[in-house]
């Protein structure tokens, strides 16, 4: 395992196809003694990486003793949890996400129920259409000049009758 370490700040190239870029490094930085490694490295470190992660994780579980506690149900009913140093960090974050999703839950329930009225509002459009069609066509149908002298014609109380002779225009001079 062995491991490179670099002072340069410009990227210089490796091969002519193929170029690497090496790490820039800052004169101040905690990072002095970074490297660059290989492949097999690389793998090597994220797997220590994830073991690191799970220990301190597992650490993170300690309570206010100073004891490691189990993790298990009994430990989150009991509500040993809450004692946690982890969760004492992570709390308001822990906040944030209860408050996020349940302002996308209330969110989503007022969109849905917004899409409800407006969908029952459109069939109730497409039927007032409907009876706006049906009146206007029965409309038409009335005000024809066959129906209105079939209904004169046909009331007894009428004394009106159709002329025999056709209007005639009168113009004023």
């Amino acid at each position: 395992m062995k491991k490179k370490q670099t002072d340069t700040a410009i990227p210089q190239p490796a091969d002519d196809k193929q170029e690497e870029l090496l790490p820039l490094m800052m004169p101040d930085s905690p990072f002095d003694d970074a490297t660059v490694s290989t492949d097999k490295d690389t793998e090597e470190e994220e797997e220590l990486d994830d073991a690191t992660a799970r220990r301190r994780l597992m650490e993170s579980f300690v309570d206010n003793d100073g004891e490691k506690s189990d993790f298990n149900l009994s430990f989150v009913l009991r509500g040993d949890i809450l004692t946690t140093k982890w969760l004492r960090r992570h709390i308001l974050w822990l906040i944030m996400v209860v408050f996020l999703t349940f302002l996308y839950v209330s969110n989503r329930y007022s969109a849905q129920k917004q899409m409800i009225h407006i969908n029952s509002l459109k069939e109730q459009l497409k039927e007032t259409h409907y009876d706006a069609m049906a009146r206007s066509s029965e409309l038409m149908r009335n005000c024809r000049r066959s129906t209105i002298i079939n209904k004169i014609e046909d009331d007894p109380l009428n004394t009106l009758e159709t002329p025999k002779k056709q209007p005639v225009v009168i113009y004023e001079e």
